[in-house]
This record gives C-alpha cells, structure tokens and sequence, in this order.
C-alpha cells in the first residue's frame, strides 16, 4: 500500500471511490468497511501477510485517525516472521516507521523475502512498462 500500513487506513478512508473494486478487497482480507477505534484488535490478510491493527480514539473523534489518536500494528509474513511497531504509535510516528520498514513490510505482503529497494525498483519499472503498453528498455 504504497507504504503498507498507511495504505489500510488510506484504503478504508477512500469509501466510493471505486466501491465495487473494493468490496473484493474487504471480503478477501476480513477488513471492515469502517475504522475500527474503540481499542479492539481487528485482524485481516493482505496477499500474503495476516495483518492486525488496534486503534486508541484518544483525541474522542470517531473515523479519524489524527490528532493524538495511536495505533499498534502487527504484521505476519507467510513465512511466520513478524514486524510491529512494538507500541502505539501516532500518525506521524505511524509514517515513518512505515517509511523505514517499507521493503520488509512489502516483502512480508506479496511473500518474497528477497525484496529490496533495487528489487522494488525493477519491478516498479517493469509495471509501469506493462502498464503503459510500450517496449521495455534493451539494457
């Protein structure tokens, strides 16, 4: 999700846009529709990664994630390796330790474990090769 964890927030704040696409996504993950804030724990699966997140409401606003809202987020790659942010976390402590960990946590999702920022990098180009239906380069 460009950066994973951000993205499952992303994914459930972005509600029409494309609902019929999305309504594929939450039935394979077990993700709810709406943010779930009240502290419990909600757990899902992306590709190949079970996922768990828990949210603390701390600023009393319900669907948001700002403020001095946190979150603590768990995530299990297939091959039962684990990454959390270990406590909770605010937004902005949120995006940068999903900035940090972007290659592990994009590994663990799509299960390749020898993902790296060149790795990353040529399968980016690659997809936007494809994408835009033009020739890949000859090097």
């Amino acid at each position: 999700m460009k950066i994973l964890v951000v993205c499952i927030f992303l994914v459930f704040s972005i509600s029409n846009l494309f609902a019929d696409q999305w309504d594929g996504f939450f039935k394979e993950s077990g993700f709810p529709r709406k943010i779930v804030d009240d502290g419990s724990v909600v757990r899902g699966k992306i590709y190949d990664a079970n996922v768990s997140y828990q949210i603390k409401n701390n600023d009393g606003i319900k669907g948001n994630f700002q403020n001095s809202d946190s979150a603590k987020i768990i995530i299990v790659g297939k091959d039962r390796k684990i990454l959390s942010t270990n406590k909770f976390l605010n937004e902005k402590e949120l995006r940068a330790w999903a900035n940090a960990n972007f290659s592990q946590i994009f590994a663990m999702v799509i299960g390749d474990s020898e993902v790296n920022r060149q790795k990353l990098f040529e399968l980016s180009k690659l997809a936007s090769t494809v994408l835009s239906n033009t020739k890949p380069d000859s090097k």
